[in-house]
């Protein structure tokens, strides 16, 4: 999977990253290396592949994403903080969303600070400041992975993680190479079925230059994994293939489109240039040549004159300019808009290009293809999340039900007014109650997810005319009875 995540990495970093992978814009037949590096340097890029990757991303956390009630204090408390860094378990998720989108899997590593007395105490914990805390794992940073079905189960029995660092050297930088190495050993049968794994290890390897010059690897640390599993969650949005932890991407076909739309915007861009400079041509015109017998160069432009003398028969040359055709510009320019335009549709994207074009069918339908693919990824990042929180609970040794809410209503979002006026019907005909289209409202952000249907029903019946005093201008309003017995003011009242 190097090579594509390779691809999606130049994309996402830009025009300037796009513009020294020169492996993107290919080199013209018989181009000079001058002529390829300006072409390539002032290449034109348009990452319509970003804009996809960020707009399928945000859709979900729309509203915070929230643990369930069940959810301890101290889980509640490292929610706020799961990094250790600062970032709240909603930015996390945004962040993982992202990145497992664009390179179809990214990991969580469920870490626990270093260096803990053995049997301490929670207090003890406390005081020291150690905690457990996620680290997201990029794709390319898990060189490998391994898992086994023991106990009916798929575990992970092996991984590998480039854990690189940047030192200060003096006043500049030095990066070590480093690798984590977490492990579990299997034991077999004779058919060769795993039967079962002792308890996770993890080791850091570092490269050093050995006593004879040569680079080899030296161990750094290593030890048992207390919670005796590898604490890795992987967070997949393509298919696996097969039984290994290679996917397929769901945006491949997207990205290698970008790739074509970037050459043809670049061309494009190239061949308008090489059009608005119309060549200079001398016909019958001598050329001047210098000491070593070359034509010397002509000088162009206002201030320029060019002599086209006689010969011995009155005959005498010409200059013109030769102006190329620009109709081939034309064609080009539609190309690379329809390229855009089915890059936009294999993101799963209404083609906002062209949205007063079309149709509110076709715009729903490119919108709901759209939604029900992130739906399918945020359902797998819940169950991510989910799994991350398990993990977390055994460092804690805590036992809890994880639950994550990650919204995942889009379908709502696009018929908000047209949808609450049948709820509002539906009220009306007293079909459904106050409080339930209330609930639908607050569901489709009509309304605030703060607001408080009891205390504002209190505000409404505090607002109705003769709601205070009742009393007082119902006596008022009912004429005295002198005589109980007469009929005439017994009727009256």
């Amino acid at each position: 999977m190097a090579p594509y995540w390779t691809k999606v990495s130049t994309i996402l970093a830009g025009a300037d990253a796009m513009r020294k992978a020169t492996q993107y814009l290919p080199k013209f037949i018989h181009e000079s290396d001058p002529d390829y590096d300006f072409r390539r340097l002032n290449s034109k890029f348009t990452n319509i592949f970003r804009d996809i990757v960020e707009n399928l991303a945000a859709k979900p956390f729309s509203k915070e994403v929230a643990l369930g009630a069940k959810a301890t204090d101290r889980i509640k408390k490292l929610a706020e903080n799961i990094t250790g860094s600062g970032d709240h378990l909603h930015i996390f998720s945004a962040n993982c969303f992202f990145h497992g989108i664009a390179n179809a899997i990214d990991w969580i590593l469920v870490d626990y600070t270093k260096n803990v007395p053995v049997n301490a105490t929670i207090a003890q914990e406390q005081a020291l400041g150690v905690r457990p805390y996620w680290v997201r794992v990029p794709a390319q940073n898990v060189r490998a992975a391994y898992s086994e079905t023991i106990g009916g189960v798929e575990t992970f029995v092996h991984i590998r993680i480039k854990e690189d660092t940047t030192e200060r050297d003096g006043y500049g930088e030095k990066t070590i190479q480093r690798v984590r190495i977490l492990n579990r050993e299997l034991t077999r049968d004779e058919k060769g079925e795993v039967i079962s794994a002792a308890d996770a290890t993890w080791q850091v390897m570092e490269k050093r230059k050995g006593a004879n010059g040569k680079d080899e690897w030296v161990s750094v640390g290593e030890g048992p994994i207390t919670i005796k599993e590898i604490p890795m969650v992987p967070f997949v949005t393509g298919r696996r293939i097969g039984n290994s932890w290679r996917i397929v991407p769901p945006l491949q076909g997207a990205a290698d489109l970008q790739i074509e739309h970037y050459q043809q915007e670049s061309g494009l861009k190239y061949a308008k240039e090489l059009t608005c400079f119309p060549m200079l041509a001398g016909n019958g015109v001598t050329p001047d040549t210098g000491d070593d017998g070359a034509p010397r160069p002509v000088p162009v432009g206002p201030k320029s004159v060019l002599y086209a003398p006689a010969n011995g028969e009155g005959q005498h040359g010409e200059w013109k300019f030769i102006e190329p055709s620009a109709q081939s510009l034309k064609f080009l320019a539609e190309d690379v808009k329809e390229t855009g335009q089915q890059l936009r549709e294999l993101g799963r994207q209404p083609l906002t290009a062209q949205t007063g074009n079309l149709t509110v069918v076709t715009t729903a339908f490119a919108a709901q293809k759209g939604n029900s693919a992130i739906q399918a990824w945020a359902l797998n990042l819940k169950d991510a999340l989910e799994n991350a929180l398990r993990l977390t609970a055994l460092w804690l040794k805590e036992e809890i039900e994880a639950e994550v809410t990650v919204h995942t209503d889009f379908d709502v979002e696009t018929d908000n007014v047209e949808g609450m006026k049948v709820v509002l019907d539906m009220k009306k005909e007293g079909l459904i109650s106050r409080s339930a289209a209330v609930a639908e409202a607050k569901r489709r952000n009509i309304l605030s997810p703060e607001y408080d249907d009891e205390e504002d029903m209190d505000k409404i019946l505090e607002e109705v005319p003769g709601a205070d005093g009742d009393e007082d201008i119902t006596a008022s309003a009912t004429p005295p009875i002198d005589d109980p017995d007469d009929p005439a003011l017994t009727q009256a009242a």
